[in-house]
């Protein structure tokens, strides 16, 4: 252990939210003998609590929510899904408990140096990249935080492991103490508007990942988004283009990505062609994840090496098959519109089936007027968003409304043509028919194989 527990008077702590992070946190505290009050309105059948409910030191409530503290409490950790407005968690504020987030509980506790990344897109796929650049230089890693393993469950293990961490804005609203030794910052779109006030509070959620930085760290920044690349901060910053050269970070030159630095001759990090992942938004987190990489001293022979060995995760922008000619791909992590226009970016102009649709997030849907107007052949309208994007599409593309992913697939099926796409991308959350976005493209997958005819993927 780094550094001792600091919280070391706690001895109960209510954990708000029991989702993966919500049990981690709970193991964790178990393990340090601190007792437990879990609470989730779900019901004990539809939770997976791993040991706890027969733990004599977990009272559980659940089934419910709890609009005040149940009792007295030494700190409340909340589950990334729980807002901060939330009536129990106001109530703990005002009677002056601290309330954190799982990764501000797990962090005393890490037994080697923290790299983190977030951003409104892209951040599940740099968190993977930036950790196969390390492995690939030698480095022991854990890769975890919002790309699904809780930082809390990988708090024990051997020492001097560099922890990849991914965070989301709802998980930096509630951290205090965390320090990551490198972290970026990817790109700032509207997004989660439905649980953040507005933009400028969600932008400062995801500026408190460099809060706690040092001069001897490093902020890695996209030097091509503007309100990223103005973000002031302590440590040395460090910048990746596509459009520029930098000073001090990585840019494109033709083929190749360029590291520079301050004194130091130009070197050769990879090139565009190494990489299977397609996309210019992959090239950008591509360089952020080579940037993070060589912050922690990664060697830049094996950072092109890693990255290249990369085949991409599930869900964002994934090959599922190619039939009679026309390729398939599931992008259903794409939940909001910058996400979906960014995808859309690597294909040819009026060569997409787009299906678009779900639970609305918040935000101006037309500012993907012009790049599905572009990019779409036609566009599949699926869930409760779909009138709102026929009004904002405003009939700059031919469309229709199949209501859910089986009709749509079907539909485009019969439409596409050879050397033409279908992308599911549906720049919306998926709750309004699927538990969460995995399930919304494990369903799209199921149904595409079925239609037969795979020739790949």
């Amino acid at each position: 252990m780094k550094a001792p527990w600091s919280r070391h008077d706690w001895n109960r702590v209510l954990v708000y939210g029991l989702g993966v992070s919500g049990v981690a946190a709970a193991l964790l505290l178990r393990a340090r003998e601190v007792a437990i009050t879990a609470v989730d309105r779900r019901p004990l059948d539809k939770l997976d609590l791993d040991g706890l409910e027969g733990d004599p030191g977990v009272e559980l409530l659940v089934g419910g929510d709890p609009q005040t503290l149940p009792g007295d409490f030494d700190g409340v950790v909340l589950s990334p899904g729980v807002a901060m407005d939330q009536p129990l968690v106001r109530d703990a504020r005002r009677r002056g408990v601290p309330v954190i987030s799982e990764v501000e509980l797990a962090f005393p506790f890490l037994n080697g140096p923290a790299v983190a990344i977030t951003g409104s897109n892209g951040k599940s796929t740099t968190t993977a990249l930036a950790g196969a650049a390390l492995r690939a230089s030698g480095f022991r890693v854990e890769v975890c935080g919002n790309i699904g393993v809780p930082l809390a469950s990988r708090v024990e293990g051997e020492e001097g492991r560099i922890f990849v961490v991914e965070l989301s804005s709802f998980q930096l609203e509630s951290v205090d103490t965390f320090r990551p030794r490198a972290a970026a910052l990817l790109n700032l779109s509207a997004d989660h508007l439905d649980r953040h006030r507005d933009f400028a509070s969600y932008q400062a959620a995801k500026e408190r990942i460099f809060a706690r930085q040092e001069e001897g760290d490093v902020a890695v920044l996209n030097a091509d988004d503007p309100r990223v690349a103005s973000i002031a901060a302590r440590a040395r910053r460090r910048f990746f283009s596509r459009l520029r050269p930098v000073d001090d970070g990585c840019y494109v030159d033709g083929e190749r990505v360029v590291e520079a630095s301050p004194g130091a001759q130009p070197i050769e990090l990879f090139r565009a062609g190494d990489l299977q992942l397609v996309g210019p938004h992959n090239l950008e987190n591509a360089m952020a994840a080579a940037l993070v990489a060589r912050s922690m001293g990664a060697d830049s022979a094996a950072v092109r090496s890693g990255l290249a060995a990369f085949a991409g995760l599930p869900h964002r922008l994934e090959r599922v098959a190619t039939i009679g000619g026309v390729d398939w791909y599931n992008d259903s992590k794409g939940t909001n519109p910058d996400a979906t226009e960014r995808s859309l970016a690597g294909f040819a102009d009026r060569s997409v089936h787009l299906i678009l649709g779900g639970r609305h997030k918040g935000g101006d849907l037309a500012v993907l007027r012009a790049t599905v107007a572009a990019k779409a052949r036609r566009v599949y309208l699926i869930g409760e968003a779909a009138d709102l994007f026929e009004r904002a599409l405003g009939g700059s593309v031919e469309h229709e409304h199949s209501g859910d992913l089986e009709r749509a697939v079907a539909a485009a099926h019969g439409r596409a043509r050879p050397g033409e796409v279908v992308l599911l991308s549906p720049a919306c959350a998926s709750f309004d028919q699927y538990e969460r976005f995995e399930r919304r493209g494990e369903h799209f997958t199921a149904l595409v194989r079925e239609l037969g005819g795979e020739e790949g993927g």
